[in-house]
């Protein structure tokens, strides 16, 4: 009887797939994050109050880390003052034929000083960061 237990398992082993589509929000701000969309490119789009982002492509920064997939978008480069970057930390999320598995993940919002020079010209912190957890549900789809 032990056996078939075992096979069953993995039988229903085989069937995970790794998520490819996430939908977080946390108060009025959600984000949406596809691995690849029907083009084959990466899709991140941002929602806070009446404002609403989309990046694709090569706007969407993506980096295999121990803490997870890292995906970076920029929100806003000022000349000659700070950039703001959006980075979800996606952990490895198996999705059964079940459907949906809810995630709670992190979202760092930082903010890098420059100038028009490049550096900054004075002393101190160059990074700020801004951690909110985001949650929701991490999914399979076929693009």
């Amino acid at each position: 009887m032990a056996t078939s237990v075992k096979a069953k398992s993995s039988a229903q082993i085989a069937k995970l797939k790794a998520a490819n589509f996430f939908e977080l929000s946390r108060g009025r701000s959600t984000i949406s994050y596809t691995a690849s969309n029907i083009a084959g490119k990466p899709v991140v789009t941002y929602h806070k109050g009446k404002v609403t982002r989309t990046f694709t492509g090569d706007e969407v920064r993506r980096e295999k880390t121990a803490l997870g997939t890292l995906v970076t978008v920029t929100l806003e480069v000022v000349s000659d003052g700070p950039t703001s970057l959006l980075t979800l930390v996606l952990p490895e999320v198996l999705v059964g034929s079940d459907g949906p598995e809810k995630v709670s993940v992190p979202v760092v919002f930082h903010i890098v000083q420059s100038s028009i020079a490049g550096p900054p010209l004075n002393p101190g912190q160059v990074q700020t960061y801004d951690v909110k957890t985001f949650t929701g549900t991490a999914s399979f789809r076929v693009s």
